[in-house]
């Protein structure tokens, strides 16, 4: 049993939380422009809970051959409900060089204290505007020589009270192969059902559902109409107003913001199997220990919840065109940084003092969804490896023992594929850190 107190407070620079403000010329000032020339407004933000924890497991012998998981965790938060999730596993070895294993098990994850009490934080990025796109491709200009619907739009994000944790299903099933006493291999078998994923619907989103309550709407009441409420436009101008009506919806200007609260939103589900070798071999010139482990996922979609299963819908229906993107749904898999294969491979060697180590890390290929090219076809990254190496030794100060290590990373200076990304990169999978050294000294009193 445990109780736990969590707190947070985030103290910005004044300059960017408000205590200083700046009004630009169009009379925007704080909190949607920041006195820091290029940066954001963030306000400070703070918020606690109180959580009551009870965990309980038992590890049950049945066979010589048999052992049995049960485990049981609830957790109670003051501020986004209670949870229960269950775990069973088993271990079965019939022989010493064969072993099935196996679990399934609950799991969750409460909403972050940030996500729960975060106040409006503005943001500014490059976004289409699927109800400009609409009425500029229906309305009689079709290149956007009149119109702009690729524009700056402000995101103004918040937290969330209504917020309840993720919930998981995880399914796991494999082997342990010892076919001799300095070699083991391992395939496993695991697929991931996690429900009610927290996030953000996403400015492009929100401007589609905006679009889908305007041609709900038609023009028979425009003075009336007021469409998503989470997308704040200015008043629409003579050419706006034209197209706009010429498309058959109601007329809407450039949009100032849209406020996107974090929500509870769709369904993940991945599935994949790893692979692991180890052998150890112990020779004349020293101890050799070789190991390598691979991911390979085999599915990894996301299922829409309901605001944005209302807009699948309304395309399956014809209501919307088909050819305009839901943004984060559907198969993700080898889409903006979710790889089918991650691998890494290491060999160690230690003689008496000295040791030395050689590692190889892989990274699969994928798309990046934003970019298309001018034949129509997607920006492929490709795939990325690299290599680390250490050398080191052992030696005693007296009674102090010490352990001292060189090592290079990435000893290739490889850098990370080119993708459309503000630093050339995508960061999200690749890091472009280029060769690294270091020295690393341990004592041990």
């Amino acid at each position: 049993a445990e109780w736990r107190d969590e707190s947070f407070k985030d103290d910005r620079d004044p300059r960017l939380d408000g205590t200083i403000q700046f009004t630009d010329y169009d009379g925007d000032t704080y909190p949607f422009v920041s006195d820091v020339v290029n940066s954001s407004p963030t306000p400070d933000n703070s918020g606690s809970r109180d959580v009551l924890s009870l965990f309980t497991e038992f590890i049950l012998p049945l066979h010589d051959t048999f052992d049995l998981q049960l485990a049981l965790r609830y957790e109670d938060f003051s501020d986004v409900g209670d949870t229960t999730v269950p775990k069973v596993a088993f271990g079965w070895r019939p022989t010493e060089w064969f072993m099935l294993r196996g679990s399934w098990s609950e799991a969750f994850r409460a909403p972050n204290l940030i996500t729960v009490n975060e106040d409006i934080v503005a943001r500014n990025n490059t976004r289409t505007d699927w109800a400009c796109t609409y009425a500029a491709e229906f309305g009689g200009d079709p290149d956007q020589d009149i119109i702009d619907c690729v524009n700056n739009i402000q995101r103004r994000a918040s937290g969330s009270e209504d917020l309840k944790p993720e919930k998981s299903d995880n399914y796991s099933i494999g082997t342990v192969l010892t076919p001799t006493d300095n070699l083991t291999f391992t395939l496993d078998f695991w697929r991931i059902e996690k429900q009610d994923t927290i996030g953000l619907f996403g400015e492009e989103n929100h401007t589609m559902l905006d679009l889908l309550l305007r041609l709900d709407a038609g023009t028979g009441n425009c003075d009336a109409f007021q469409g998503n409420p989470a997308v704040s436009r200015d008043p629409a101008d003579d050419d706006q107003s034209a197209i706009y009506l010429a498309a058959g919806i109601c007329p809407g200007g450039d949009i100032d913001f849209v406020a996107d609260r974090y929500a509870n939103l769709d369904t993940r589900i991945v599935e994949g199997f790893d692979i692991g070798a180890f052998y150890d071999l112990d020779t004349n010139f020293g101890l050799w220990t070789f190991t390598y482990q691979g991911s390979f996922y085999t599915r990894y979609d996301q299922e829409a919840g309901a605001l944005a299963q209302a807009l699948l819908d309304a395309q399956a229906e014809g209501r919307l065109p088909a050819n305009y993107p839901v943004a984060g749904l559907g198969d993700l898999l080898r889409r903006d940084g979710n790889q089918e294969e991650k691998m890494n491979a290491r060999v160690r060697w230690r003689g008496d003092a000295w040791g030395a180590s050689l590692a190889w890390f892989y990274l699969g290929d994928f798309y990046q969804d934003s970019l298309t090219l001018a034949d129509g076809s997607q920006w492929e990254i490709p795939a990325y490896d690299y290599f680390n190496a250490s050398i080191d030794y052992r030696f005693d100060f007296g009674s102090v023992e010490s352990l001292w290590r060189f090592g290079i990373n990435n000893v290739t200076d490889e850098r990370a594929p080119l993708a459309d990304r503000y630093f050339g990169y995508f960061s999200d999978a690749h890091s472009d850190y280029g060769r690294s050294f270091y020295l690393d000294a341990r004592f041990d009193f």
